[in-house]
């Protein structure tokens, strides 16, 4: 019983520590741009985002997404499609890049507001398992999602309840629910 605790209360800093990174991801991008205008271009390096990033550990930062669903953010980024969400991991995005990587036939699952996104979907018996799953704004409970290239194709998923104003999660799993 002590162990579950403990290992309970492991996960749960892990899960306030990631929220927070991933909250602070815009301020810190557009901090190392303002810092980038003000420097005296004879000294020193550009800043970078990780430079101003303070919860980001910054070597499990790199290349921690599946390499499918970077090669499907690639794809949608360049049709145009590409949820707003994505732009703050970005730089994850182009770490997890590989050249041998396959875009699956079911590139991506989303919201008809899309507030929802879900990258590379897999599927575990009923449960959807995302690659990358995006949420934008206070969702969570029961969403109906839509396939991006074969609209009329509708799931049912539970999208879990997360502290802040939107988040981003790699390998996130959606239970199944009634549409």
């Amino acid at each position: 019983m002590r162990v579950v605790v403990i290992r309970a209360s492991i996960e749960l800093r892990r899960q306030n520590r990631e929220q927070l990174r991933l909250n602070e991801l815009p301020v810190a991008q557009l901090s190392a741009l303002l810092g980038n205008i003000n420097r005296d271009t004879k000294k020193g390096k550009p800043f970078t985002m990780k430079d101003f990033a303070i919860f980001a550990d910054h070597e499990e930062q790199q290349g921690n997404l599946p390499p499918v669903a970077a090669a499907v953010a690639m794809q949608l980024r360049h049709e145009e499609k590409c949820p707003p969400l994505l732009l703050t991991v970005w730089d994850q995005v182009l770490a997890s890049l590989k050249d041998d990587t396959k875009v699956p036939l079911r590139r991506a699952l989303r919201t008809d507001d899309d507030s929802v996104w879900v990258l590379a979907p897999s599927w575990e018996g009923d449960n959807i398992r995302g690659g990358l799953v995006l949420v934008r704004g206070r969702v969570s409970g029961e969403v109906v999602l839509r396939d991006l290239d074969k609209p009329l194709l509708r799931y049912g998923a539970v999208v879990p309840e997360r502290k802040g104003f939107g988040w981003v999660e790699a390998g996130c799993l959606l239970l199944s629910s009634e549409i």
